[in-house]
């Protein structure tokens, strides 16, 4: 029987590779022999933990003049695309980022002979979300007519547009990623949990806590990132069969689902800050989400919509949502292992946020 040669990937484009997780990608690659890595941000030189081995280029993808002259210039035969604005931007911005800007890269990628592959950062909140197990073939991405938040919207319809884009010339696919928490989070997770604690808030929790959420290991998620491309790298070198990874979505996660704020305490423990199931001070949904709206609306009257509240309603209600995943797809077809020590990982981050992140 034949022996199928590991793919190598020779030059890759990392388009938010300054972002949190897109930064983690970088760290993978960078295991990777003889691997051209190059970044794409908006800001490169905004991101504290350059490698000298990488090269940062100041890009916006929604520039089509930009992204082709930088295609032309380093060649990539992998591109992996991050990038996102918040979740809480105007909907303005994220239609631009990542309808228009993923619609522009995956032309520059169309249009260049030297670009193989295709893997696109998608979210759980570009789905319908479930509190049943699903995997991928029953999970229902948002569209342009069914959707709860502009966010939800752009990511869905980025993550179908992705994938129906795949064809021989250019291989495709997307990972449906969750909450992702980790080391090196500078202004996502870490610095909300740090503060929740400086504040005493950490005891409070919205809601009955009773929808489970998926979350997923920041280095777990940036390996799924190699391990994709590395699949779609295979496909032209091994017979074509029924269960391939381009043009497909999929689900990454630790594959450990569990309440929202059962996690968060579990990261607080892990700071130091343990919270007894006496010490819990539950507070109404319904009475967080009017506070929350009630709060944004004030802000846009008063700042004429220039300043956002912290609080945001949109956050408020995925609280009452949750995703539940069956990961076996991943793990067949790109080979991906989720996190075997959960606690582990949650204090080997909750220490370095401790050393690092000051709120």
């Amino acid at each position: 029987m034949a022996t199928i040669t590991e793919p190598h990937i020779q030059s890759v484009l990392v388009v938010g590779g300054a972002g949190f997780v897109g930064s983690h990608v970088v760290r993978a690659l960078l295991l990777e022999p003889d691997c051209d890595i190059y970044v794409a941000s908006r800001a490169p030189d905004s991101h504290p933990d350059q490698d000298s081995r990488v090269t940062y280029k100041a890009v916006d993808i929604t520039d089509e003049a930009q992204l082709t002259a930088l295609f032309s210039t380093i060649k990539p035969q992998v591109v992996i695309h991050t990038v996102s604005p918040s979740s809480t931007a105007p909907a303005a911005e994220l239609e631009r980022t990542n309808i228009d800007g993923t619609r522009n890269l995956l032309n520059a990628a169309a249009a260049s002979s030297e670009t193989r592959v295709f893997v696109y950062t998608s979210s759980d909140s570009a789905l319908v979300p479930t509190q049943e197990p699903i995997d991928e073939e029953r999970g229902q991405l948002y569209t342009a007519e069914n959707y709860s938040n502009a966010y939800g919207k752009t990511k869905g319809i980025a993550d179908a547009m992705v994938i129906a884009a795949n064809s021989p010339a250019l291989r495709t696919a997307t990972l449906r990623i969750p909450v992702v928490y980790g080391e090196y989070d500078y202004s996502n997770l870490l610095p909300r949990l740090l503060g929740s604690i400086k504040r005493g808030e950490h005891r409070m929790q919205v809601g009955s806590d009773s929808k489970v959420f998926e979350f997923c290991s920041v280095h777990k998620a940036a390996e799924a990132h190699v391990l994709a491309a590395k699949a779609l790298l295979r496909v032209d070198s091994v017979p074509r069969q029924d269960a391939q990874p381009d043009g497909q979505g999929y689900f990454i996660s630790d594959g450990k689902p569990q309440p929202f704020f059962q996690f968060m305490r579990r990261c607080y423990a892990a700071a130091g800050a343990p919270v007894k199931p006496d010490e819990v001070k539950v507070m109404p949904l319904y009475m967080i989400q009017c506070i929350a709206s009630c709060t944004e609306w004030a802000y846009a009257i008063l700042t004429l919509n220039y300043k956002r509240p912290s609080l945001r309603r949109q956050d408020i209600d995925h609280l009452d949502r949750g995703c539940c995943w069956d990961i076996s797809k991943a793990k067949e077809r790109l080979g991906y292992v989720p996190v075997r020590d959960q606690d582990g990982a949650i204090r080997s981050m909750m220490e370095w946020a401790v050393d690092n992140i000051k709120v």
